[in-house]
């Protein structure tokens, strides 16, 4: 058996590549690698060509690190061409059950079996009214959209020799780095570009998984649409308040923001977007006119050491106040669907008594590092929500040499589907 795998998740922006090692001690991480996918909407000056090339050249930029090159991977799918089901049926011999699968399948997958790659899990069996039922997943995937990555993988120089789907890469990450306890429930939420994977662990063995339409281009459209900005670079705003601290980002300097300086009161399309959604510690009492030395509201000249930190203190305090609640009211317009939609399907499950509620959930994906956006969900789903870095819990001490210093931390919320690939390999 093998105890070095490649997980390689070609998502809508980015690919992601993931080589991991497992021990007796557990997993260690060998290598990451990762490569911006562009884009029509956010790169209208490319070629149709080169556009259509995107894939292709950003996983000839992953093999460039021998650790993926030419190595056997594991790859996933989603979207509106997969179709995971649950099923239910009358305990029946191990023989026979391959067969009222995909008699099943039949009736629930809504597109032609003769066109799907089909495959299964059981759960553990239940006991409705005193009878033995045996509970499992089917997942059928349109053959067009398996055979289209294939030759995309193997165009690239990798070698790929396992399917899977987002979220159940997704869940086996979990499941493998975090476990899981048997009455406990874990919704695992990716919010990828396109597409968000939404993934609910109930115990070790039992997983409900669904795609949904929504993901961080909405959040991209709400940062163009409420601060007047082209989306090229509402997308290029978004990024840097993910990866970038936002008291790291500062407001001045000669960098041109929508046609006028950041650090002058500018115009308020461009000068309200960048206070909002940046660090500036400035935002309070100097858009205004008003100088370092005035309150912002009465002209009262501050002329004490004391008053001046106060007053200093409040604007600080007032300034961070700002930005957040401008945040939230982005993820609000961005992501009030997708949340109705996550609460919709919890609200199925726990009806149906299939889980008995979701006692946390935990969000990757780029998207998952915007400011504020666990505190959202929280609040939103009333169910503690956090963060979830799926390289904490590996042996990263052989590669933390090679990368940046806090590269792994920033990288790993968005690495889950590729981890969860490699391991789905062993």
């Amino acid at each position: 058996m093998a105890n070095y795998a490649v997980g390689i998740d070609v998502g809508t922006s980015s690919v992601k590549a993931v080589a991991v090692k497992r021990s007796s001690s557990g997993y260690s991480l060998k290598s990451v690698g990762t490569a911006e996918i562009r884009r029509a909407e956010y790169n209208p000056e490319e070629s149709p060509q080169a556009l259509a090339e995107a894939p292709l050249r950003a996983l000839e930029r992953v093999t460039q690190d021998s650790s993926f090159a030419k190595k056997p991977c594991a790859f996933s799918v989603s979207g509106p061409r997969v179709a995971p089901r649950l099923f239910k049926f009358p305990s029946i011999p191990k023989g026979e059950v391959e067969q009222a699968i995909r008699f099943e399948a039949e009736q629930i997958i809504p597109f032609d079996l003769a066109q799907a790659a089909l495959d299964f899990v059981l759960f553990d069996e239940v006991m409705e009214e005193g009878k033995p039922q045996m509970e499992g997943l089917v997942v059928a995937v349109h053959k067009e959209e398996v055979d289209k990555r294939y030759v995309l993988l193997k165009s690239a120089g990798f070698d790929p020799v396992v399917l899977d789907i987002d979220t159940l890469a997704l869940s086996n990450a979990y499941i493998e780095t975090e476990g899981v306890g048997e009455r406990e429930t874990v919704a695992l939420i990716n919010i990828g570009a396109r597409f968000t994977n939404l993934a609910i662990t109930h115990g070790p063995r039992r997983v409900f998984v669904r795609d949904i339409a929504s993901g961080g281009d909405m959040l991209s459209r709400a940062v163009s649409e409420i601060y007047g900005l082209d989306l090229p670079l509402a997308e290029k705003r978004k990024r840097e308040a993910i990866y970038t601290p936002l008291e790291d980002l500062g407001g001045g300097g000669e960098e041109e923001f929508e046609g006028t300086s950041a650090g002058s009161g500018g115009t308020e399309s461009g000068n309200e977007e960048y206070v909002l959604l940046d660090g500036d510690e400035t935002s309070m009492g100097l858009t205004s006119g008003g100088s370092a030395g005035q309150s912002g509201g009465s002209g009262e000249t501050l002329t004490g050491d004391e008053d001046f930190e106060a007053s200093g203190q409040t604007q600080n305090a007032m300034g961070a106040a700002q930005k957040v609640s401008a945040n939230r009211a982005v993820l609000a317009d961005a992501l009030g669907d997708l949340v109705s939609e996550i609460q919709d399907t919890f609200k199925y499950y726990i009806n149906r008594r299939i889980i008995p509620r979701v006692d946390k959930v935990k969000l990757c994906g780029g998207t998952a590092k915007f400011p504020g956006i666990d505190e959202f969900f929280s609040s939103q789903l009333g169910i503690p929500s956090t963060l979830w870095n799926p390289f904490a819990r590996l042996d990263v001490s052989g590669v933390s040499k090679k990368f940046p210093a806090n590269f792994l931390d920033e990288m790993g919320p968005s690495m889950a589907v590729a981890l969860g690939l490699a391991m789905r390999t062993f």
